[in-house]
């Protein structure tokens, strides 16, 4: 590991940031909400790309989209952000979308999708897939790539599960692109696995893992699959190409994954960050991160579009 992973990893150690994620729901509800005080859309100023501000239905929502020219490619990325389903998007997820997009040559689309602070991820997964519509109305959906990073790639694969649920279902995307996804335990015997690997993990506590079921609710019965996607029927799924840190409580949720897929008959690959934690390939700023965007924009090159 290099010298600035072990210095980011002290950092975000001394953060605090994992104290967060123990704290009752209430309360963690109310800190998430003062954080997103500072984050949320808006149109960037810079002019490293171009910007559109796509409306969502009929304009309750927000999707910006990142562009290399004023031209469109002829391929696409759906960014879907983490956070928990509670820390809206802040000018990381922006930089990194667009590093993503430039790497592989295709246009990104960063929905803001609403968080369970508010909602039940239900209202989430509708959003996201009048998103995903409207994705299909510009790019064929063989040209789309879905790329999600914690609780954004939880539901860049519940997406595919929720538009199998649909009685006018679209094509599903050509590739889904997982990094660390999580969910609520899927039973007993998974959870305490994120427990067993729970003093390595330098961001999220496993106690999270059991609190975020009822703000996922918000009070509402939801389907299985929305809280844990290892509970979905992944036949029909597009590939899922998963990448997890082995030192993060959420790397308990990747053999249940796994299953599943191999279940559903969907192609797989599964990379393991040894000694990485939480969405390490995030931040380009560490060499780990940097190469592991690097094979990311790989494996989505390599599709056969």
């Amino acid at each position: 590991m290099s010298i600035r992973y072990h210095i980011a990893k002290s950092v975000l150690k001394v953060s605090g940031i994992k104290r967060i994620f123990t704290l009752p729901a209430d309360e963690l509800i109310a800190k998430a909400e003062q954080l997103n005080k500072k984050r949320g859309f808006h149109m960037p100023r810079d002019r490293k790309y171009v910007y559109e501000d796509i409306p969502i239905a009929e304009g309750q929502y927000h999707c910006l989209s990142i562009r290399q020219s004023e031209r469109r490619s002829k391929h696409a990325i759906m960014f879907l952000f983490g956070g928990g389903m509670i820390l809206d998007s802040d000018d990381g997820d922006i930089s990194c979308a667009g590093e993503i997009g430039k790497s592989c040559g295709m246009d990104v689309w960063l929905p803001y999708y609403p968080l369970c602070t508010k909602g039940s991820i239900a209202r989430t997964y509708r959003m996201l897939f009048d998103a995903y519509q409207k994705m299909t109305e510009v790019y064929p959906a063989e040209n789309i790539t879905f790329l999600g990073f914690s609780s954004g790639a939880a539901l860049a694969i519940g997406l595919s599960l929720y538009n199998k649920t649909m009685d006018r279902p679209l094509r599903m995307p050509h590739k889904i692109v997982a990094c660390s996804p999580g969910g609520c335990p899927d039973s007993e015997e998974q959870f305490a696995r994120m427990q067993e690997l729970n003093d390595k993990d330098i961001m999220i506590d496993a106690a999270f893992m059991r609190t975020c079921r009822d703000i996922m609710r918000h009070g509402e019965e939801v389907p299985d699959y929305m809280l844990a996607g290892t509970l979905g029927d992944f036949k029909g799924l597009p590939e899922i190409n998963f990448w997890y840190g082995s030192d993060e409580v959420l790397y308990a949720c990747a053999e249940n994954y796994v299953k599943a897929c191999e279940r559903g008959g969907v192609p797989y690959t599964l990379t393991v960050g040894e000694g990485m934690f939480h969405c390490y390939p995030m931040i380009s700023m560490l060499p780990e991160g940097k190469a592991a965007q690097r094979e990311i924009c790989k494996q989505i090159l390599m599709s056969d579009f």
